[in-house]
Parts: structure tokens; sequence; C-alpha cells
């Protein structure tokens, strides 16, 4: 943990986690609200998950949904193995990708409001990751 700490931004380490548990959570929501009616599923209810895809997204859009969101986490793990920032840019333009899928201008100007408020900030989180990262490799490169 050290040795990736030490090679990498603590930025990146963070956000990585971060998208990975994104990732899982919003697998193991779908997993188990698909198997129980939306009703019965109290936890994912209680945490307010499942409301929030099912709002954004319809349920025919789960699948991709889902497949973008283990793309991006994969494309974080990718990037701190092997320190390369264009594995880091594909996850930031699938993050664009959902922000695009989530504009929906049938819906009401507040859930589309919301939807901005929701994911904007992620893709800004990952551009400054994104140069904090290209800081820490041009350091090292610069060093060699």
């Amino acid at each position: 943990m050290k040795k990736l700490l030490k090679e990498n931004s603590i930025y990146l380490v963070v956000l990585t986690i971060a998208e990975i548990i994104i990732s899982s959570i919003c697998t193991l929501a779908f997993v188990y609200t698909d198997t129980l009616n939306y009703d019965d599923s109290m936890i994912f209810n209680a945490l307010g998950i499942q409301k929030l895809l099912q709002t954004i997204y319809s349920s025919s859009w789960w699948a991709l949904i889902l497949t973008i969101l283990a793309l991006i986490a994969i494309l974080s793990v990718t990037t701190l193995v092997f320190k390369k920032l264009e594995y880091l840019f594909i996850g930031i333009c699938l993050w664009v990708e959902m922000f695009i899928l989530t504009l929906d201008f049938n819906k009401s100007p507040k859930d589309l409001f919301f939807s901005t408020l929701l994911i904007l900030p992620i893709i800004i989180i990952n551009i400054i990751v994104y140069n904090k990262e290209k800081e820490v490799l041009n350091k090292k490169t610069s060093k060699k």
C-alpha cells in the first residue's frame, strides 16, 4: 500500500477506491432488486441508491450503466497499475457519457438539475485527479 501511495497521487488512490465502491454497490443493488420486487428491497430503499438509479435511468438502461461503472473502476485500477493517463482519460470520457445518458429533456427541469448536480462534480473531480496524476508522472520522468 505504501508503494502504491508513493508512486501515485493520493487523489488517484482515493478516486479508484470510491469508483470501485460505487460500482460494487450499484451492482449489488441491481442484483438485490432484480431478485425481489422494488417494494420488498428495504435495504436499498433506505440507502436511496435503487430509487436514484431508477429515476435517473429507466430499467432498460441497467446493464449499460453497470457496465460503464465497472469499466470506469477497471480503468482506474489499470491507471494505478500501469501509470498511464490514457486509461484515466477514457474513464473521464465514460463519466461524460453517463452524464449524457442522464439528460432527458422530457423530464422536469428539477430532475435535469439534480442529474447535473450529481454527475458534473464527479467529472470535475476526475479532471482534477487527472491533472494531479499528470504532475506526479511528470516529476518521475524528469527525475529519470
